[in-house]
């Protein structure tokens, strides 16, 4: 591309034709045509900034092969000076009048010739350079609008690069953001122009090594904004780092000193030369580009910190609830632990200060039973312990089904005595008795299971417990245990961390039932441990459901 203004010189005389491509053929490209085919065919092929009219032509006149020209939509807006032997001011009035831009008679001045087409010239690059204007105005109205929406940053982008590269007629537009320190950059936005035939680049990355590294980040210190191929200095950085095409603008746009993002316009015309007016629209681009990337930059510290606070907040609150609920443990354990030891010394020494054989026998059956409970506190803090290092251990061995449960009972029955508490077992006949399963850890889970459904359900209540396959694979079964109470049910709040260790359902200091709260957390380990699952139902005020699966082989 020569950069020259061009003209359709119209005349049919040779001579004229030679004289005037000779005048002006060193300042303008010249197009010729010799009739009014020719004239309008070239007026529209190659669309000149200026036809020079000849009026008295072979075959139609000037006049009518004006008329013609302002027909077309391509050629309606080439300014046309006639030229003419004619001097009488009637023709020139009429070349005038039917909207010619000047007129020039023979015989010529060629210094009022050059005179006249350079003030013409003038005018049109003049009115091209206020369209020129008018247009990248209304184009950064529609950029500035699509900042102005609730869209998301990346479809703006899209937008944006997609009203950009059509204005411009560009081949491609790129948007790279770099990682943290600024020398990775990936494609998060491209436009490509749908005529050619490209693949996408999203996602694609680019590395800055030096020299190019150092001459971008130089450009913050020389206060520069863009770099394009059409320097020689910089297309020598360049060149390697192109994948597609050599012609371009680069844009690296700046937060708080570091490479935060580049912008990449390219065209495929290597032979072409990037206007100012380009360059200036890809800078402009650049800064708006600049401003929304810090204010992204900004509200992400912003989140970052927000997000940072809200952690230590929970954090704070988790530290705190543990604490809390620790301490509330110590508490249960040196309850639980002072209790039956209580029971066991006094037991004793009551037992050591009677004669009476009925009383000491008595005396002794309540030491057995608070050692019995002491044992089994002592036990519960063992398997919690192992649960704590993985080493929850898991037995399984023949079992009798019925027994099993039988053994259950007896040890809960004094409980729902306690209470007047009406209990009933439903055990589908399906249920083998012999199975081969850890009946330690299934008696522990089910005992748990019974004991919060004593303490927690009030006197003269209801206990149900349920017993029956959910499904069986060859030999393989998963055994379904449930049991229910209408005692006081579980809040919404103690739903949430009730298979939590250390948790129970009424914990602290006025709690009105016994236990360490450990049951719940450790029946959970064990049945996962068998492969099973535990869950419950529950509404405060009307009761609660627990119910667990375990595999065991027939």
């Amino acid at each position: 591309m020569t950069g020259k203004n061009s003209i359709l010189i119209v005349d049919d005389a040779k001579s004229n034709l030679l004289y005037l491509n000779h005048l002006l053929s060193g300042d303008y490209l010249i197009y010729t045509a010799r009739n009014a085919k020719e004239a309008i065919e070239r007026a529209n092929n190659y669309r000149p900034d200026l036809i020079l009219l000849d009026v008295v032509m072979p075959d139609i006149s000037g006049y009518e092969i004006f008329e013609e020209l302002k027909k077309s939509d391509r050629s309606k807006d080439i300014p046309i000076v006639f030229i003419t032997g004619l001097s009488g001011i009637e023709d020139e009035l009429k070349g005038l009048n039917i909207g010619a831009d000047d007129y020039i008679t023979k015989p010529f001045s060629d210094a009022v010739i050059k005179l006249r087409i350079r003030n013409q010239i003038k005018i049109v690059n003049q009115m091209r350079t206020l369209d020129k204007r008018y247009e990248q105005q209304t184009l950064m109205t529609s950029i500035a609008k699509c900042f102005l929406t609730d869209e998301h940053s990346d479809a703006i982008c899209a937008k944006t690069l997609q009203l950009i590269g059509e204005f411009s007629n560009l081949s491609q537009i790129l948007l790279f953001k770099s990682d943290d320190n600024g020398a990775v950059l990936t494609c998060k936005s491209e436009w490509i122009n749908p005529n050619l035939n490209l693949g996408t680049r999203i996602d694609s990355k680019l590395e800055l090594k030096e020299p190019m590294l150092s001459f971008i980040k130089g450009m913050s210190m020389r206060g520069e904004q863009c770099m394009h191929s059409d320097d020689p200095v910089f297309k020598e950085v360049l060149a390697p780092y192109r994948v597609s095409f050599q012609s371009c603008i680069t844009a690296p746009i700046f937060i708080k000193g570091k490479i935060y993002a580049v912008l990449d316009f390219s065209r495929e015309d290597e032979a072409s030369e990037w206007s100012d007016s380009e360059i200036n629209l890809a800078c402009l681009v650049a800064s708006i580009f600049s401003g929304v990337f810090e204010r992204e930059a900004i509200e992400h510290d912003l989140n970052t910190v927000l997000k940072l606070k809200s952690e230590l907040t929970v954090e704070k609150e988790r530290a705190e609830r543990n604490s809390r609920i620790k301490s509330e443990f110590l508490s249960r354990m040196s309850h639980e632990m002072r209790t039956p030891m209580n029971a066991i010394m006094g037991m004793t020494s009551l037992a050591q200060s009677t004669d009476d054989p009925a009383k000491r026998q008595k005396y002794l059956e309540e030491v057995k039973s608070a050692s019995k409970n002491l044992l089994q506190f002592i036990n519960d803090l063992l398997d919690i312990s192992d649960i704590e290092k993985g080493a929850l251990s898991f037995n399984p061995s023949r079992l009798s089904f019925s027994a099993m449960l039988k053994n259950i009972f007896d040890e809960t029955e004094p409980l729902f005595k306690k209470k007047n508490l009406s209990f009933s077992a439903d055990i589908d006949p399906s249920v083998p008795d012999i199975l081969t399963g850890d009946e330690k850890r299934i008696s522990q889970v089910i005992s748990n299971l019974l004991s919060n459904a004593a303490k927690f359900t009030g006197n003269n209540g209801l206990i149900q417990l349920k017993a029956f396959i959910l499904n069986t694979k060859n030999d393989m079964l998963t055994i379904q245990i449930e049991v229910s109470d209408n005692g006081i049910g579980i809040s919404e709040d103690q739903k949430k961390h009730l298979f939590e260790v250390f948790e129970q359902v009424d914990g602290g200091i006025k709690r009105k039932t016994g236990g360490a709260g450990l049951g719940l957390y450790m029946s959970k380990s064990m049945v996962e441990m068998m492969g099973g699952m535990i869950w419950f139902e529950s509404e405060l005020g009307k009761g609660s459901k627990f119910a667990f699966t375990f595999t065991a082989t027939r």
